[in-house]
């Protein structure tokens, strides 16, 4: 989808899923040098995942559940493909952005 970038698995936190995860994909806007759309550390997080915690499943009353949570950014996979250098800009209603998807 965005041709030759890299892609990593690492554990992270998020406070309802234990473990969590992240997978990130090295920058397509400085190929991984840095720069201010991968905050200067090469990479971009494009999934979030874990287990969800049984805390989460016993405070909506389920018992004897258990559940894999996992988020893509849309928004973030829009950004990539159509190479838009700041996610804000597809929230801000600028016509002058938005009618190039017509």
């Amino acid at each position: 989808m965005f041709g030759d970038v890299e892609v990593r698995f690492r554990p992270s936190f998020f406070p309802f899923t234990e473990p969590s995860a992240e997978v990130d994909i090295s920058c397509i806007f400085c190929r991984g040098d840095g720069c201010r759309v991968c905050s200067h550390t090469g990479w971009l997080e494009v999934l979030g995942c874990g287990i969800v915690d049984p805390n989460v499943f016993k405070a909506v009353g389920y018992k004897d559940v258990s559940g894999y949570a996992f988020g893509l950014g849309v928004e973030r996979f829009a950004m990539l493909l159509h190479r838009i250098p700041d996610l804000r800009m597809l929230f801000e209603g600028d016509l002058r952005l938005l009618e190039q998807f017509r």
